[in-house]
């Protein structure tokens, strides 16, 4: 049992932790570095994002135990990293949560002599959008809410901005409609999701990556979160030292304490300074 009078406390994983590939390290290395002496604690975050799941496995420590080097760093290019990273992610897990087969993917583009000066009259633009759809669903008295994501992608140019939207959207009017509600450009390009193994990170990745020009993202207040819990005692020490160990007990473990999800794939990182690993798995709930 957990010592409440204790606190552990967490350390930047990400940062700590160097990637291991099956291909890097055998178990008689692994063996050696493995600090057993080191006091930690094991928390295992269970990330649902709709049909996906993430978990992670980490260490936290006492604070008494952790070097100073460990603990988060709170400069600014750290934290700015950190805060970009987690925005990515939050992104993606959003997408996931909240859009489905049979939702709608769509780019819009403009003509040019209507391109937006600046990123300002972008966003202009967009919202002017947003509001004629809305509009719409109320005329035709539909009981239901707009629900959408986009992405504003700009680059510099001598004539002003060269810009475009990216949006998710859940099928709430047709295609036509939707094509209709946009004023500024012909080449518009709106096709039906269509999700796969891991539902929609494939698209999600591709509209968080850092582009030649500058992306920003915005979302209707009305998307659901995704679920993030934490458990002290899912994974003991034992079975943690056991996948790294042994790769294939990831799978196992892994759905053994998941029920009703499908083993995807996982990444095993090492502690840079006394061997302790950490765990990242991705699965998907099981669909009959």
């Amino acid at each position: 049992m957990r010592d409440k009078k204790k606190k552990f406390i967490e350390s930047d994983y990400e940062r700590l932790h160097t990637r291991v590939f099956e291909a890097d390290i055998d178990e008689d290395e692994i063996n050696q570095i493995i600090d057993v002496r080191t006091k930690c604690l094991y928390v295992t975050k269970t990330i649902d994002s709709g049909f996906v799941r993430e978990v992670e496995t980490y260490p936290t420590y006492l604070k008494s135990e952790m070097p100073k080097e460990w603990k988060i760093k709170k400069n600014k290019e750290t934290q700015r990293n950190l805060n970009n990273k987690n925005a990515q992610k939050n992104f993606i897990r959003k997408i996931n949560t909240n859009f489905a087969d049979g939702d709608f993917f769509i780019t819009f583009t403009y003509s040019n002599e209507n391109l937006p000066k600046d990123h300002k009259q972008a966003k202009k633009d967009i919202q002017n959008f947003i509001r004629r759809i809305k509009r719409l669903i109320s005329k035709k008295k539909l009981d239901v809410e707009l629900k959408y994501i986009y992405v504003t992608e700009h680059s510099e140019g001598s004539k002003g901005i060269r810009c475009h939207h990216h949006m998710i959207m859940n099928s709430v009017l047709t295609m036509e409609e939707i094509e209709k509600a946009w004023k500024l450009g012909r080449r518009n390009n709106i096709r039906k999701l269509d999700t796969d193994e891991l539902w929609l990170t494939g698209l999600a990745t591709y509209l968080s990556k850092d582009p030649k020009g500058k992306k920003r993202w915005c979302s209707s207040k009305n998307l659901n979160e995704p679920r993030i819990t934490r458990n002290h005692s899912k994974f003991s020490k034992k079975k943690i030292n056991n996948m790294v160990r042994f790769r294939d007990l990831v799978k196992e473990e892994m759905e053994k304490a998941n029920p009703g999800y499908v083993f995807i794939d996982h990444e095993i990182y090492l502690n840079e300074h006394n061997g302790k690993p950490y765990i990242y798995a991705r699965m998907r709930k099981y669909k009959e």
